[in-house]
């Protein structure tokens, strides 16, 4: 099959990095500068649109041709701008993105710091550091006073191009030449890693794309009316804390994490979690006063949610759908992660806003929000309750303590992700799903039968920990069991347990931190065997060089470049450029032989010890997103739109009158692969339908 390459360069009024591709693709300002295109490894040839050049017919009969196989890095802006600027609609079937295959195998998706990392030199002109001719014609500038003022019906911006500034015209042509060359070198040195998408992967990333395109529906009265609520009282708060800090932007998390720590506060972070914990022992890290107050405002602020409005209001296509937000093999596992509005982090919601939740949502959407009347709207639907249940457990009232306006944006934020009108959201969530894969990888037969027989795994391993019967576990006591269970799988030594369970509202001594992972670890020694098998079983392969079997798992050695681990799936994960060190561990002892790997993140390229936790979490993980995977493809035969998946949720959008609901998005969600039969997976999902997105 024939390749065509290509790469667009484009102007517009509006900036892509903040209003997204949909809109920027479909903006009547929008326009294509200039696109440089070649079959195969023939020279790159350059087509100038904006100089009134018609498209070389060779270049339509190609974007045309469906056994020609389009190739751009990255290629949703190429895909887009061609149907939306040039009403050149092609398939997704036709299109190859390079940059899919390094993000399969791991390696960055940026064409600069992919090329890096495959130390390629392709001698870009922007590589190498000018990237000014870029910016220079594809954003406006904006116009000279001295031009207003001599022309006042002059447009406030304008774009620079080849008459104004013709050497770097020239330049920014060049570029964009060599844009084609580098997409293809890159292409050439992932290739030669062989190591193939599967047909899954490949499935995989045709559901990413059919997910992004899809959207969600934004319910921009909700977003409108919780913007002006947010805003008013977040304006008076930065105001406050600029005044009382003196930072430029106290709400900067740089900024103000400095400012903190300066003044004893003990923690890396400003999330909802550290900063009630700083807030509770604030005696014992001997915080001054005006530190406990800007902590106190800052957590009135309620984090970055209400950012989130401003950033659904710049995205929103003109069809009210927001498109665009995931990125396929985001994390180094596989899981999707979050672009643009970062559905993956939005803030957990108050506990108590959660229980009047719909009240709550139904104030804000109506511009009503009344926060004393909810209150006690709810608190007289609970007497009723109560008095019409008098054998059941009595509910209790909302805790008196009034939420503020920002806690009630921050805390329903997720029903701006709706449904369409006429339609539903079906919502489901694979239950324990990392513990549930670990048991079935490490082959833990208490665990396992827990699972099987629909135990409580929490309120068990609080009992045998605490050496009670289960009908005296108390709720504290499960919270802090479901804890044990889902951070203790990985190796995690007590100190770090400490902070985890803090992010849970947990607050552990050093002997409760220390009971939990001791007694893990003896109650489900099997997975403490496997972190030894699997560190020793990558150590032999890459030693020397050859495969190794781990319970359903292939350690492939074979490259001193890229070691890799085949899963189940039959898909891998990579750990490239593979060293093997001798020094002590970093929880201390005698030196011992351990492999690090470079690790491609979004800060750069960083050097990371394999250790048997680390290597028992990466493969979990990775099983548990190609447990997920599966569900999405199941619930899509099934006949589900679906348009989300944030962490081991699947959203899909259904007419509200269709017979797929929740129980049959439950039922693919829970359908073991055939390459998962016999491996003891016990799944479970929970899930609801409503007409919007919540907790």
């Amino acid at each position: 099959m024939r390749r065509l390459w290509l790469d667009f360069e484009t102007r517009s009024m509006l900036n892509i990095k903040k209003v997204g591709l949909d809109r920027y693709g479909k903006d009547k300002t929008t326009q294509v500068l200039m696109l440089a295109w070649a079959f195969d490894y023939d020279k790159p040839r350059l087509w100038l649109p904006c100089l009134g050049e018609p498209m070389p017919p060779e270049l339509y009969a190609g974007l045309t041709d469906p056994t020609v196989l389009k190739c751009a890095w990255n290629f949703n802006f190429e895909k887009d701008i061609l149907h939306f600027q040039l009403g050149i609609a092609i398939p997704l079937v036709e299109w190859y993105d390079p940059a899919t295959l390094c993000a399969y195998m791991s390696l960055p998706i940026g064409l600069h710091r992919a090329s890096q990392a495959l130390d390629i030199d392709t001698k870009k002109v922007h590589i190498t550091g000018d990237e000014r001719p870029v910016k220079m014609f594809s954003n406006p500038s904006k116009q000279l006073k001295r031009v207003l003022k001599k022309n006042p019906d002059a447009p406030a911006f304008y774009f620079k191009d080849w008459n104004s500034h013709p050497e770097d015209w020239a330049i920014f042509c060049s570029y964009c030449i060599q844009d084609v060359e580098a997409e293809r070198g890159v292409w050439e040195a992932a290739v030669a890693f062989n190591s193939p998408m599967t047909h899954g992967e490949k499935e995989a990333w045709l559901l990413d794309q059919r997910m992004n395109d899809n959207g969600v529906w934004i319910d921009m009265q909700y977003v409108l009316n919780a913007m002006k609520v947010a805003q008013g009282e977040a304006d008076q708060i930065i105001a406050e804390m600029k005044l009382e800090t003196g930072l430029e932007n106290p709400n900067s998390r740089d900024q103000i994490l400095e400012w903190l720590q300066a003044r004893n506060y003990p923690f890396e972070s400003v999330d909802v979690e550290h900063i009630e914990e700083a807030l509770k022992e604030q005696k014992r890290y001997k915080m001054p006063p005006l530190a406990i107050k800007i902590l106190l405002l800052k957590q009135k602020l309620g984090g970055s949610a209400y950012k989130k409005l401003q950033s659904i209001l710049d995205r929103v296509g003109p069809d009210g759908r927001l498109r665009d937000q995931f990125t396929y093999h985001g994390a180094h596992t596989g899981r999707w992660s979050g672009r643009g509005v970062q559905l993956q982090n939005l803030y957990k919601p108050d506990r108590e806003v959660s229980r009047a939740l719909e009240q709550l949502v139904t104030a804000l959407r109506d511009g009503t929000l009344d926060i004393p009347n909810v209150i006690t709207t709810f608190d007289a639907e609970i007497d009723t309750w109560n008095s019409a249940n008098p054998a059941e457990k009595p509910k209790k009232h909302l805790d008196p303590k009034p939420f503020t306006p920002m806690e009630v944006v921050a805390s329903t934020i997720r029903a701006a992700f709706a449904a369409a009108p006429g339609n539903k959201l079906v919502v489901g969530d694979l239950a324990q799903i990392e513990s549930r894969v670990l048991a079935a990888i490490a082959q833990c037969p208490t665990m396992l039968s827990a699972y099987a027989e629909g135990r409580d795994l929490y309120k068990e391993v609080m009992a045998a920990q605490l050496g009670i019967p289960l009908s005296e576990v108390t709720k504290a006591h499960r919270d802090r069991g479901k804890v044990i269970i889902l951070g203790c799988g990985y190796g995690m030594g007590w100190e770090k347990f400490i902070d985890y369970a803090l992010t849970y509202g947990i607050v552990l001594t050093e002997k409760e931190a220390k009971d939990a992972v001791w007694g893990f670890r003896e109650t489900y020694s099997e997975i403490v065997d496997f972190w030894a098998e699997i560190n020793q079983a990558v150590i032999t392969a890459f030693k020397a060089g050859i495969c190794v079997y781990v319970r359903g798992l292939v350690v492939d050695g074979r490259d001193e470049k890229c070691l890799k681990i085949k899963l189940p799936s039959g898909r891998y994960i990579h750990y490239h450029k593979p060293t093997l060190l001798f020094e002590p561990p970093p929880w201390g002892g005698p030196p011992k032989e351990s492999i690090s790997f470079i690790m491609y993140g979004s800060k750069g390229a960083e050097s990371k010890r394999l250790y048997g936790g680390l290597l028992t979490e990466n493969i979990v993980q990775a099983v548990a997103r190609d447990l997920l995977l599966n569900g999405m493809l199941e619930a899509e035969k099934m006949g589900f739109k679906i348009i989300m998946t944030i962490h081991d949720e699947i959203a899909g959008e259904v007419p509200i009158d269709s017979p797929l609901g929740e129980k049959e998005l439950l039922a693919a969600m829970c359908i073991v692969p055939e390459w998962g039969e016999g491996m003891g997976f016990v799944l479970k999902a929970e899930g609801y339908e409503n007409p919007y997105y919540k907790k």
